[in-house]
């Protein structure tokens, strides 16, 4: 049974980022909280999470965070490698099914009333969208979670998480943003993370390539039932896909200089 996570009420939400953006990190750790007035929780479905539940979370991303250069800005290599962190870390403690981890309260909740401190050090000054989950493919949790649970490898599997170090930020946002179509097969998600270090992109940008390769996939699906394949046969018909993709761009590269 799934674990239920307060939900902030939207009104609320924006109250809060309104007040935040004009505090320090520094000020925001003493303004987090662990229950606040105008959050609900869905009526059945699951236990209510336990506070020192949301405690223990809170400590250990807190931790993480002081590692990578929290409370003081850090550099893009610090934050890269907190989100992969992270990103774990929500997957394997939060105890969510991907159903709740789907409802945008639940973040805005995460954000704005456990970690407020850690969320504006992540993002300083961010967009509403990296805090009150209108997207969660933007948000500063919430698509954490996701790109782990998408890439989290079986039990069997020692390092479940590896996977996460294939894609970086801008790279997987490609394909969690075709997740309804794409993101709907996990093993398809995890058979592109695994075969892509393996795939020659003939020195073309790794993001034009993956995005053709993606467009790609998302055309095959109407014919192809891609969980039904065994992992070789899939993880070769990725690289066919990708050969494709390279020679398509070469073309366009091609007739482009002969005009």
């Amino acid at each position: 049974m799934s674990i239920l996570y307060p939900r902030l009420l939207d009104q609320a939400a924006r109250d809060l980022h309104y007040r935040y953006t004009t505090l320090s990190v520094e000020d925001l750790r003493e303004h987090h909280a662990f229950r606040h007035p105008s959050a609900v929780f869905a009526a059945t479905g699951g236990h209510r999470v336990p506070i020192d539940v949301l405690d223990d979370l809170r400590r250990r991303v807190v931790k993480i965070a002081e590692e990578h250069g929290y409370p003081s800005g850090g550099r893009r290599r610090d934050h890269s490698e907190f989100d992969r962190e992270i990103a774990a870390l929500l997957h394997e403690r939060c105890g969510l099914v991907a159903a709740e981890a789907a409802v945008r309260p639940i973040w805005a909740f995460m954000a704005l009333v456990v970690l407020p401190d850690v969320s504006y050090w992540r993002y300083p000054e961010p967009p509403a969208d990296r805090v009150l989950a209108t997207d969660i493919t933007r948000h500063v949790w919430g698509r954490l979670w996701w790109r782990a649970h998408l890439l989290v490898l079986p039990e069997e599997f020692g390092d479940r998480y590896r996977l996460l170090d294939t894609f970086g930020e801008a790279d997987f946002d490609q394909i969690y943003a075709r997740r309804t179509l794409l993101g709907g097969s996990r093993k398809l998600v995890r058979a592109v993370a695994e075969t892509w270090p393996t795939v020659d992109r003939g020195g073309f940008q790794s993001r034009v390539v993956l995005r053709d390769l993606l467009q790609r996939l998302l055309r095959l699906g109407a014919v192809v039932e891609f969980d039904v394949l065994d992992d070789l046969e899939l993880r070769d018909q990725i690289r066919a896909e990708a050969r494709m993709s390279v020679l398509e761009l070469r073309r366009r590269d091609d007739e482009g200089a002969a005009t």
